[in-house]
């Protein structure tokens, strides 16, 4: 499994690449939080994350980028692996996360 940095994910949304950013906590999470530009595919509790994935993707070898909490929250590897597993390509996670992207708890204001 690949990792991205924070600066490396950035890079990618800031030059509009063609990548697709997936969030994989609940509902909840996404509407409280989330990277600019993702979409919301959770993936607890869904038997379905990779037809859900396969709905947004463009195709198999389209970069592919999951995050979900923090580096302690072990949803984004899950998902790597899962889509790894249904032969995507080009899979990398963002194990950093929405804590890590806004440098702060989710849905805590700033100081």
């Amino acid at each position: 499994m690949r990792t991205i940095s924070k600066s490396q994910l950035k890079q990618c949304i800031d030059n509009k690449e063609d990548v697709l950013v997936i969030d994989v906590l609940s509902k909840e999470n996404f509407q409280k939080q989330h990277i600019p530009g993702a979409i919301n595919i959770p993936l607890k509790d869904n038997a379905n994350f990779v037809n859900d994935v396969a709905q947004h993707a463009a195709s198999k070898d389209q970069r592919i980028i999951v995050y979900c909490l923090n580096t302690q929250c072990p949803l984004s590897r899950q998902a790597a692996q899962k889509l790894e597993s249904a032969d995507y390509g080009n899979v990398w996670a963002f194990e950093e996360g929405v804590e890590g992207w806004f440098g702060k708890p989710a849905g805590q204001a700033a100081a």
